[in-house]
């Protein structure tokens, strides 16, 4: 049976970002290839700023960071652009830095998938863990003032939704990241229970978090665990096992009363047999006996007198000449393999050269004998015929003669149709 693979924690210095983290990343932080105005830093910069002093339009203030690639603000200006590559190299440089600050904030070891999902808020909030977190995973005071053992790794999963603020407004952006990052920390995964369409997040008057409106962390840890595979259990032993063999020895079937069995049909080894088997039946004297006469062997001193019973004496026994044991019978010839086929091409001339071989003369006659050739001949000379008087008939004057030699012509005609109608029909006739 396949079990599901256990998370060992290791110490965050043994830890490097995985896959996961930079799935994750990418995909919240989005791509662009050209420079644009961070608009989170500007929106921070604008809630610090006196209300007398914040312009209108808090995207217009100047000497913000610029971004570009996957989140990337580090030596970035208006008007830069970079490739796909590129930005993959400043996303894995981005991602070792804040796993740098993992390893010099957390003490206590973790999975992969801890390590992965701090990185990726480490990466987001750009100041590291935040302090409740440590306080969880480090042991110490979060900022409620709970004192906390060191590896409340639970408690510290539960801090990831309370960090989903931007200046102090709770965002939904940040919401679906942070319970992204807790089904990664939980090794979990975080696409489908994540979606843009799931995560809710309302705000009461107070402007926080409404708990009954918001999607919360059970509910999306939950929805994540109804993704994980279903654990099957492995087939690659059966699949390596060998096959039984096959029965040498014949199956004994018990006698039963007057019921037929049905016996085994014999395998290719018993067709194929090089020496036949011994026989059952009676052996015939007259076979075995030499062709030469014996000779009659005269009454001896020995033999027993007729006593005048009337039972008579048996007779003295005949010696015979010795046999011969039977010699080796050779083996039964293999069977013949049929003829290959004719390729496609080399069929035409195969069939025609079948036919040439074939004996024709006694079936076939020439044409001079058929009925259909002198048919057609009678009705080619009736038609001529009746052309020529009608020729003559329109050409001279019109005479008796000339019908006369037009109905003869027509009899004549008529007599070829009905020759060649009975020559067809014997051609047609199929042979017996």
């Amino acid at each position: 049976m396949t079990t599901w693979p256990v998370a060992v924690r290791k110490p965050p210095s043994e830890r490097s970002p995985g896959k996961a983290a930079f799935r994750l990343c990418a995909a919240f932080e989005g791509l662009s290839l050209k420079a644009y105005p961070d608009p989170a830093s500007q929106r921070a910069r604008a809630s610090r700023m006196k209300p007398e002093d914040r312009p209108s339009n808090w995207q217009t203030l100047p000497g913000d960071p610029w971004t570009i690639g996957y989140g990337h603000t580090k030596d970035v200006k208006e008007g830069d652009f970079c490739t796909l590559a590129q930005a993959d190299a400043w996303l894995m440089e981005d991602l070792e830095e804040a796993a740098a600050k993992v390893r010099a904030t957390v003490s206590v070891p973790v999975t992969a998938g801890e390590f992965d999902a701090l990185t990726s808020m480490a990466f987001n909030l750009k100041g590291g863990v935040p302090r409740s977190m440590r306080a969880c995973l480090n042991g110490g005071i979060t900022d409620k003032g709970v004192q906390m053992s060191p590896g409340s790794y639970g408690s510290a999963l539960q801090q990831f939704p309370r960090n989903c603020r931007a200046a102090g407004v709770p965002m939904r952006g940040l919401l679906r990241r942070r319970l992204a990052e807790a089904c990664v920390y939980s090794d979990l995964p975080w696409e489908a229970a994540c979606s843009e369409n799931i995560v809710r997040l309302e705000l009461d008057a107070n402007g926080n978090p409404d708990p009954y409106a918001t999607t919360s962390l059970e509910e999306t840890l939950e929805r994540a665990r109804q993704d994980v595979p279903i654990m099957r259990p492995d087939v690659s032993d059966v699949l390596k096992a060998p096959w039984p063999k096959a029965i040498d020895q014949a199956i004994e079937r018990a006698p039963t009363d007057g019921i037929p069995v049905q016996l085994p049909l014999p395998g290719e080894d018993e067709l194929l047999l090089d020496t036949p088997a011994a026989s059952e039946s009676i052996p015939d004297t007259k076979a075995a006996a030499p062709s030469h006469p014996q000779p009659e062997v005269e009454p001896t001193a020995h033999s027993v007198p007729n006593t005048g019973s009337s039972k008579p004496a048996s007779p003295a026994p005949v010696p015979t000449a010795p046999q011969s044991p039977p010699g080796p019978v050779s083996p039964l010839p293999p069977p013949k393999l049929p003829d290959p086929p004719i390729p496609v091409g080399q069929q035409t001339s195969a069939v025609d050269a079948t036919r040439k071989a074939e004996d024709w003369s006694e079936s076939a006659k020439s044409m001079i004998f058929s009925r259909r050739f002198w048919g057609l001949f009678l009705v080619v000379v009736g038609r001529l015929w009746m052309l020529k008087t009608g020729s003559n008939a329109v050409l001279g004057a019109v005479s008796d003669p000339i019908v006369t030699e037009m109905f003869s012509g027509f009899m004549v005609m008529m007599l070829g149709e009905v020759v060649q109608r009975i020559g067809e029909r014997k051609a047609t006739r199929p042979l017996k």
